[in-house]
């Protein structure tokens, strides 16, 4: 299934297309408590705004919209997902100073980051838990096996190695329940008023730590209809995601300590200026 299929509603033969689910079930989740929560922390663990910023899975402009209302500005998305990024412009053309931000916003997938981006970040982001997706959205492209996954992230890990800048910091985020005592794991998303009706979503998620596969329903009610999306990730915890990044390149790991009510855990890879670069 490609990133604009549509999902079918239980109930019919109505569809929903896949980044409109992604989409509402991103708002329901990123509540502006949650995104005002996130974007603080992130911001101060970032520290100066006088720094070039990659968010590398920018979706709909979580959390580039919150540092750039805490002060940064040189801000630069990329998402595979063309549809995400056009919901990115609508969202800053619907702000109250429409037009006077307009950060560049790229289509790359990771795979390609270094050939499309052009240029290296003080700092680079892949945070919302978006790593274990890489493969998740083509037919046929999950790796099987711990050792071919494994080799497969570190290949992904590499491409923000190269678009980090000698001295700078790569951010990242991994779900909390990403632990090898979870098997199942349901997650109530959020309920709110979307438009003229009601939306509600919920995460069922199932861990298989042997083939290194997480199960994901996404379940989508709006105003009575249920849509049911089913997708799959890698899956890891945060020790092994440490030594994955090390296995990249990167020279020093540390955690960012994360509130409970922020639903991942965030990792800083470090790329020191002693660090060989690849070209």
């Amino acid at each position: 299934m490609t990133a604009d299929a549509p999902i079918a509603g239980r109930a019919g033969n109505e569809a929903l297309p896949l980044a409109e689910m992604w989409s509402i079930s991103g708002q329901l989740l990123h509540t502006p408590a949650y995104r005002r929560e996130f974007g603080a922390l992130l911001a101060q663990a970032l520290g100066t705004p006088a720094q070039s910023i990659l968010d590398a899975a920018c979706g709909t402009g979580f959390p580039l919209i919150e540092l750039h209302t805490l002060g940064f500005d040189d801000l630069t998305g990329a998402d595979a997902d063309a549809e995400l990024l056009e919901k990115f412009r609508a969202a800053l053309q619907s702000r109250a100073d429409p037009g006077q931000w307009q950060p560049e916003l790229i289509r790359a997938r990771w795979q390609e980051l270094p050939r499309r981006i052009g240029r290296r970040f003080d700092s680079v982001l892949a945070v919302d838990a978006a790593i274990g997706f890489m493969d998740s959205w083509v037919p046929g492209a999950m790796r099987q096996g711990k050792a071919a996954i494994f080799a497969r992230i570190v290949g992904v890990l590499r491409n923000f190695h190269a678009v980090t800048k000698a001295d700078g910091r790569f951010f990242i985020g991994l779900q909390k329940n990403n632990r090898k005592d979870n098997s199942y794991c349901p997650m109530f998303v959020g309920r709110m008023r979307l438009g003229a009706g009601e939306a509600e979503a919920h995460w069922n998620m199932s861990y298989d730590w042997e083939s290194r596969i997480k199960t994901w329903v996404n379940m989508v009610t709006i105003e009575g209809r249920t849509y049911e999306q089913v997708r799959q990730s890698y899956l890891f915890d945060l020790g092994e995601l440490a030594d994955l990044l090390r296995a990249a390149g990167f020279d020093r790991v540390v955690q960012l300590p994360t509130p409970d009510t922020l639903y991942e855990d965030i990792l800083i890879a470090h790329k020191d200026r002693v660090h060989k670069d690849r070209p």
